[in-house]
Parts: C-alpha cells; sequence; structure tokens
C-alpha cells in the first residue's frame, strides 16, 4: 500500500498537496507488528494524509514517519505511534486497541518489559503505583497471584531483589493495561505470558535456555542423599532439562515440583483447566525420560527426583 496524495476530507472540495510516496512495509516485520502498523497506515491512506501534513502535524522529522510507517530500523516507541495515531483526528482506530498490539508486537521481538513500561508511561499511558491507587479488582488480583508469581520467579533469579523488581515491573505495566486484561476471555492468560517473559529475560541463560542449574542445590533429593555429589550431577542434569522444555511444559513443571503448588492451583495461576495441566505435565515428563532416562527410569521416578 502506498501513502500518496489523495483527496481529504476538507471542506469546499481542498485537497492535500502532492507528497512522496511510502514504500512498502519492510519484508521481515513479523505479523503482530503488522497487527497495528497496517491499520495506522490504512487510515492515513483513507484520510488522504500526506507525509508533509504528518511532519506538520506531529512535529517530527518526515524521513522518520517514513522509517515508522514501513517498519525501518528499531521498534518505535509507543510515544511515536501515538503522535501519528493522534494526528489523524478520529482515525477510526481503537486507541487502547492499538497500544496492545504495540505492546504484543514489543514482546514478540524481544522488548524488556521495563522498557514497554517506560514507553507506556512517557506515552501518556495512566502510571499508577500497583497499590491503593489502583482499581480494586486489580488490587485482589494482585493480593492473590503475587506470591505464586514471586514463587515462580524465584525458581530462576534466585536473588531477592531480582525477584521483587521482576514481579514489580509485571504488575506496572498489567495495571498500565488492566483494562485491556479485564476484556479478555482470562485476565489470568492475559498475565501469565508477560510474568514469563519478565522473568525470562533477566534468567541467566545456558545454550540461549534459561538455566535452572542452581534450583538443583535446593532439592529434598540432595538433602538426604548418601552421595551429594552423584547427586548433584544428577540434579543439574535433570534442571537443564527442565530448561529445555516447551514454555508451557517448563512452567507447568516449575509450578509443581518447584514451586509446590496442587495442579488446581496452578491452573488458575496459567488461566487454564486442571485437566490441561494435568496433559501437559505428563508430556512434560515423559520428554523428561526420554531425555534423561530412555532405558531405565520411569515417569514416577522421574518426578519423585523433582520434589523439594
Amino acid at each position: 500500500m502506498n501513502l500518496h496524495s489523495a483527496p481529504r476530507d476538507v471542506p469546499q472540495g481542498r485537497r492535500g498537496k502532492p507528497g512522496r510516496p511510502l514504500g512498502p512495509i519492510v519484508e521481515g516485520t513479523g505479523p503482530a507488528h503488522r497487527a497495528w502498523l497496517e491499520p495506522l497506515r490504512e487510515a492515513i491512506h483513507g484520510r488522504g494524509v500526506t507525509l508533509d501534513e504528518l511532519q506538520t502535524r506531529t512535529g517530527r522529522d518526515k524521513g522518520h514517519i517514513s522509517e515508522l510507517l514501513r517498519a525501518v530500523g528499531r521498534y518505535p516507541r509507543w510515544v511515536f505511534v501515538r503522535t501519528v495515531l493522534l494526528a489523524l483526528e478520529r482515525p477510526g482506530l481503537p486507541y487502547d486497541t492499538m497500544r496492545l498490539r504495540w505492546v504484543i508486537a514489543a514482546q514478540d521481538i524481544g522488548k524488556r518489559t521495563s522498557w514497554i513500561k517506560d514507553c507506556l508511561h512517557e506515552g501518556g499511558a495512566r502510571h499508577r503505583t500497583a497499590t491503593t491507587s489502583a482499581p480494586l479488582d486489580f488490587r485482589a488480583f494482585q493480593q492473590m497471584h503475587r506470591p505464586h508469581y514471586t514463587s515462580y520467579a524465584s525458581a530462576f533469579l534466585r536473588r531477592g531483589g531480582l525477584v521483587e523488581k521482576a514481579v514489580d515491573d509485571v504488575f506496572t505495566l498489567l495495571l498500565m493495561l488492566w483494562h485491556d486484561a479485564l476484556a479478555s476471555e482470562n485476565p489470568e492468560r492475559f498475565a501469565w505470558p508477560m510474568l514469563r517473559q519478565t522473568v525470562l529475560e533477566r534468567a541467566p541463560k545456558e545454550n540461549g535456555r534459561p538455566s535452572l542449574v542452581e534450583a538443583a542445590f535446593d532439592t529434598v533429593a540432595l538433602d538426604f542423599a548418601p552421595d551429594p555429589i552423584g547427586q548433584v550431577e544428577e540434579s543439574m542434569a535433570l534442571f537443564r532439562a527442565v530448561g529445555e522444555l516447551a514454555p508451557m511444559q517448563r512452567d507447568v513443571i516449575v509450578l509443581l515440583y518447584l514451586c509446590g503448588l496442587e495442579e488446581a492451583r496452578a491452573a488458575d495461576e496459567l488461566g487454564v483447566s486442571p485437566a490441561s495441566v494435568r496433559s501437559t505435565a505428563r508430556h512434560a515428563k515423559r520428554n523428561l525420560h526420554a531425555a534423561l532416562y530412555p532405558d531405565t527410569t520411569t515417569e514416577e521416578e522421574v518426578s519423585g527426583d523433582l520434589d523439594h
């Protein structure tokens, strides 16, 4: 789609000045990025707004606007997207929907939660601390889930300061998007990926996977092992394998065996059914069994080694 000097909705038949055509979105732009960029381009095209006019209305450099609308260079901060969106004057695009799509795309390309949170703050999102100024339903959600979010984060981060900061960032971002969370099918399912991404982006890595090796030193098996060194090696191998599981399988194993949650409670945290947790755990243990003990151990033995 090209942006050009199409007729505008202006009185007395006036037309916008000719402007430089806008090239296509660059190849490799992901679907999450396109989910907000394409509607924005279509709104600009539909209203016949030129790059020159956008420059005048926004005060931004025309070349930078062109890069934004073609997805050239770094992922844009929300304040820039918001400025262009509001410059369209009744663009017909739901503001909250565009903001949420921007957040999803930022998460999709690996932007840190703290960066997203700061962008929303500078871009005019209502910024409240997750305390008494927050809505009552949000405060109830936070009170219910914070202990288990903290436990999950502790399995990866281990240090209290990092854990607390990660969980605080999750709830701050969630508060900014609370309206979207309530409008979603399941607020718990809406929030959980934020927690996972926030924790994993700060967790130590091993071969590109989140490392749970330090958790091996906290297992009950180690406390009672007749051969502690051998048990450490076995536990490290097991937790290394847990870190290599698919995200949901890894989350279920961590919640059940490192955080000690019952299946129903884990299901509540993830926003899924208990049956889904049982099924995911079964597949995860089968994968661990295949990776670690293909010929000698059973699913139950793998499960037992994880308890602590």
